[in-house]
């Protein structure tokens, strides 16, 4: 369990974060008939473990912008997202805990973790496929030993 979670604490800082506020923004962009992006994604700066089953997964948005276009009329509008958002990072305070994990998966060089009560996925964007299988095995080895209802044996 400690050396999944130092696995990560060592390897996510420099990495980048789409978190899921991030991902129902661009969701709610595309049901508008709208393209959204974020640019650039937000770098991962902090992943140290918070307690048994709980880390720190936090991106710095304080440079990310948000940019809306209107594939129609051709325009586009850009909002810097730490003013949107109230704060210069996402990610909880209290910690990412493993158990509340729902899917997870791996596309190449991303990761998509759903979480708990949500509809979106948040997105890892990491170096590469290789370190993404790492980081893809570590995050499943964590849900899994972190989830609640494993003790039922189902």
């Amino acid at each position: 369990m400690a050396g999944a979670q130092e696995f990560l604490r060592q390897v996510l800082p420099g990495n980048r974060y789409l978190s899921t506020m991030m991902s129902e923004v661009l969701a709610k962009a595309r049901r508008d008939g709208l393209r959204a992006e974020f640019e650039p994604l937000p770098p991962i700066v902090d992943a140290d473990p918070v307690a048994h089953c709980r880390s720190y997964l936090i991106g710095e948005i304080a440079n990310t912008w948000l940019t809306v276009r209107d594939p129609a009329t051709g325009e586009a509008t850009e909002a810097g997202f730490a003013a949107m958002a109230g704060d210069d990072h996402v990610g909880s305070p209290d910690g990412l805990h493993f158990g509340s994990i729902r899917a997870l998966r791996q596309d190449g060089s991303r990761v998509y973790l759903r979480f708990a009560g949500e509809q979106h996925d948040a997105v890892l964007h990491l170096e590469g496929s290789e370190m993404a299988s790492r980081v893809h095995a570590a995050l499943d080895f964590l849900r899994r030993e972190c989830d609640p209802a494993a003790a039922t044996g189902f």
